[in-house]
């Protein structure tokens, strides 16, 4: 349970119950979500519990094995991001990494296999932090995100700084992207309008 008393929540924040929240992924009734780097699959749980057809892939076989314990039945699958994309056709109508596979994989690798995918909202975060020998991180800063975003068939890219709350032990920032794959769905607000 978290502090609003939810037996699921979703966190692009590594502080609990701060940030925004599933929102911006822009979901409609039915949306299939991908996880990219689903890990214990928290925020995977939540997506199924609104509703939404979710799927998480990681790459660590201990944490999906705690995924699947938590959460019965949670549609995880022990994979490296970029095979599971390439090997599928199925589109997504978002495609989320927190803390995840987008800070781990050369994202001139990961970003055109999602756009093959994604019909709609690409999101992810990460936080800056000291570099562990021998992991590969792309702590990339947010311009250049949008430059490599754009560059890959990008659009409406939002980058932000989510400060820590006010009495957080520490003063970590979490970067948060949005884009939106070009020609991709249209906007929430257009598409209510339309019907």
């Amino acid at each position: 349970m978290n502090a609003a008393g939810a037996s699921t929540w979703f966190n692009w924040t590594q502080y609990p119950d701060h940030g925004p929240g599933l929102e911006v992924l822009d979901l409609d009734d039915g949306s299939r979500v991908l996880d990219l780097g689903c890990g214990k699959g928290g925020n995977l749980a939540h997506v199924c519990a609104s509703g939404y057809h979710g799927i998480g892939v990681d790459v660590s076989a201990p944490q999906l094995a705690h995924a699947r314990t938590r959460w019965p039945g949670l549609p995880v699958h022990h994979r490296d991001a970029v095979s599971y994309l390439l090997d599928g056709e199925e589109s997504f109508d978002a495609v989320y990494s927190v803390f995840g596979a987008l800070w781990f994989v050369d994202p001139e690798v990961l970003l055109p296999a999602i756009h093959h995918r994604l019909r709609g909202v690409l999101a992810f975060s990460w936080s800056p932090m000291k570099p562990i020998p021998g992991l590969p991180r792309w702590d990339l800063e947010p311009g250049e995100w949008r430059e490599r975003l754009e560059k890959h068939g990008y659009e409406d890219i939002e980058c932000q700084v989510i400060d820590p709350p006010a009495g957080a032990e520490s003063d970590q920032c979490t970067f948060f992207v949005r884009a939106t794959r070009a020609g991709g769905r249209m906007p929430r607000s257009t598409r209510e309008h339309a019907r």
